[in-house]
């Protein structure tokens, strides 16, 4: 992959460009990026550099053989590890190395634009919690100590490095500190607040910040052809993910299902608060069937599901405070948005987007996902209940 070919701001890729020029290339490396970044291109990218054989000023030269191993994720010197689990294709023993073929394919067909969720559907384990295992620990610690084939650097990249499993980290510790020969992690992570101190501390840090609006819109515009309104739109809706806006078909279907979600998850909360001595009048059949489909889902998919919730609660927060002309959105969440929002305001915005990001967290830990989302449409009944002035 080259540097032309990943999304992200150009002073990042000079700095590493730098360190290469300069020969000062940390051994071991933290890419810290934001959600819905091109940190997984970047780092492919450039470990391509380094050990490209004709590079340039500005870029790989894509075009000497280990360019083309690169290219091809084929280059015995690159070595990528990443969350796996078991599967109906590997019944035991897991480890990344298992699923390469399904890691070379999502990798090449979205130029390494995809999502922990994903990856976690590529691999068809959705409901299950998938890990940096003990198993590739080892295997990362066998090849460190080999001799590199070919590449003046062996390149390990772990692809979201906080799911490495905690109780066996400490084997890791070492090779990050202390590696063998000229030897190259690079570490790349979504959340700096799963990340073991013991690891942060051996890393040099490179942060991936999403663009601003007006260069995300310059990217997508370029690539899609979209006129600038809908760019603009685009970006609103997905805040500037990357990842969301290189996928538009999946991205509507997905905005669409959140939608209904959120529409039956914030109805449900409404009716068994207010109309609890109404039986009747409560549905909760309706209400039983959306807490089994959000169970059934995986966990990064409820994640998602819930950032799209804390997503319509700051277009409520936005209108209530009379910005509306900031909050873009599809027809018919506008519309059932411009009936809800007097229920979101200032007496209850601020506890509803507490208890939201506390269920991601919870999920986050491997909570039940049954009890979790009863427990929060409870809560988000009794907020919208005392939160809203009119109906106190």
């Amino acid at each position: 992959m080259l540097f032309s070919d990943v999304h992200v701001q150009p002073q990042i890729k000079q700095l590493l460009i730098n360190t290469v020029k300069n020969q000062r290339i940390s051994h071991a490396q933290l890419f810290l990026a934001q959600q819905g970044t091109h940190a997984l291109g970047l780092a492919i990218a450039y470990a391509q550099y380094i050990n490209c054989k004709s590079r340039t000023e500005t870029d790989s030269c894509g075009v000497c053989p280990s360019c083309v191993k690169y290219r091809n994720l084929a280059h015995p010197d690159l070595h990528f590890f990443f969350p796996n689990a078991l599967s109906t294709k590997v019944k035991k023993d897991n480890e990344s190395a298992l699923f390469y073929e399904e890691w070379r394919e999502i990798v090449k067909t979205t130029n390494a634009l995809f999502s922990l969720d994903d990856w976690y559907a590529k691999l068809g384990i959705e409901n299950k919690q998938a890990l940096i295992n003990n198993n590739d620990i080892s295997r990362i610690l066998n090849l460190q100590i080999t001799k590199s084939y070919e590449a003046e650097y062996k390149v390990f990249i772990i692809w979201m490095a906080e799911k490495i499993y905690a109780p066996k980290v400490h084997r890791l510790l070492k090779s990050l500190e202390e590696p063998d020969g000229k030897t190259l992690f690079i570490l790349v992570s979504e959340n700096f607040e799963q990340l073991l101190p013991t690891i942060f501390s051996r890393l040099q840090l490179v942060k991936i910040n999403k663009f601003n609006t007006e260069d995300f819109v310059n990217i997508i515009s370029q690539k899609f052809g979209y006129n600038q309104d809908d760019a603009l739109e685009i970006a609103s809706v997905t805040d500037n993910n990357l990842i969301d806006a290189f996928n538009a078909d999946k991205r509507e279907v997905l905005e669409k299902e959140n939608y209904n979600r959120f529409v039956t998850m914030m109805r449900s909360a409404y009716r068994i608060c207010y109309f609890t001595n109404k039986p009747d009048k409560v549905l909760f059949p309706e209400t039983a069937a959306l807490i089994k489909e959000l169970e059934s889902l995986g966990r990064e998919r409820q994640k998602s599901f819930l950032r799209y919730a804390l997503t319509l609660v700051r277009k409520c927060v936005l209108a209530n405070s009379g910005a509306s002309s900031l909050v873009k959105s599809p027809p018919e969440e506008e519309a059932w948005l411009a009936n809800f929002t007097p229920f979101i305001n200032h007496r209850n915005s601020e506890k509803i987007a507490s208890v939201i990001n506390e269920a991601i967290a919870n999920i986050e830990q491997n909570a039940n996902a049954g009890i979790l989302f009863t427990d929060l449409i409870l809560l988000l009944g009794q907020l919208i209940q005392y939160g809203d002035e009119r109906l106190r």
